[in-house]
């Protein structure tokens, strides 16, 4: 599949003036996050973050653009999948995703990983749902159903269950609130919405909006999501290191031998 030529279909289907990057915001941090690897019909594709935030950022008829919302869903869809299939490659059709989290981003995000956007290849087509804030999944992914959703979103908001469908095998993945700083989504609705934030509120938005979404691309998957546990400290290799040390003093022991002798 040619990624350029189905770019530019969903640029031409869902191009829209608003930008959905947040301006004043700093670039992104390049992050090695690996990629999501699937298969269509035998072939393995490789899905990078980079790949996600090109795609919302042809969606949005804007430049590339990795937000919040992308990371979390990538990062949630990378983790869900390395859990649920292991060292299996899924095929993208078999991918499966619930997501509470209603925004352009997420939903762009969303729509490329499982193959369900414009512009993407309906052969390897797998299946996404997204879930109003009243717990009720939406029907008509509208312009305007996004923004009501988005509007109310808070950090529970931030919930993905991701499913292989040909098992029924899922896995849940939630961000933890430690991710936002504290009142980051009522000074959102300030900023975005209800535009009341004064100018000192904006900036600090700006410069809480950066930080946390570095937080979504640096922090390693224990950090970010409840569901994961931090894997346990190697222990110190002590009867390898006594071994060493053994060896080492008896290495020490032969050499001053031999000195005497000469």
């Amino acid at each position: 599949m040619k990624k350029g030529l189905f770019l530019l279909c969903a640029a031409l289907v869902l191009c829209q003036c608003v930008s959905a990057h947040m301006p004043g915001a700093s670039p992104a941090p390049e992050v090695d996050l690996g990629p999501i690897v699937v298969s269509e019909d035998g072939e393995l594709v490789e899905i990078t973050i980079d790949d996600v935030g090109a795609y919302h950022g042809a969606l949005e008829g804007q430049s590339p653009d990795v937000c919040i919302c992308c990371g979390c869903t990538y990062r949630a869809l990378l983790s869900g999948i390395q859990e649920v299939w292991g060292d299996e490659v899924p095929e993208r059709s078999d991918i499966g995703l619930e997501c509470w989290l209603v925004s352009k981003g997420s939903v762009h995000a969303a729509w490329y990983v499982t193959g369900t956007g414009p512009g993407m290849d309906p052969a390897y087509r797998g299946e996404v749902e997204f879930i109003g804030v009243d717990g009720v999944p939406i029907a008509n992914l509208t312009k305007s159903a996004i923004q009501k959703n988005s509007k109310a979103r808070t950090p529970e908001s931030y919930r993905f269950e991701i499913t292989q469908r040909s098992t029924g095998e899922t896995v849940e993945r939630t961000i933890s609130e430690e991710v936002f700083p504290e009142g980051f989504a009522e000074m959102r609705k300030k900023v975005k919405f209800e535009k009341t934030a004064t100018p000192d509120e904006i900036t600090q938005f700006v410069a809480d909006y950066s930080a946390t979404r570095d937080t979504v691309l640096e922090s390693p998957d224990y950090v970010l999501f409840n569901e994961v546990e931090e894997p346990p400290e190697e222990a110190p290799d002590v009867v390898g290191g006594g071994i060493f040390l053994l060896l080492l003093g008896g290495l020490g022991v032969g050499l001053i031998a031999v000195h005497r002798k000469e």
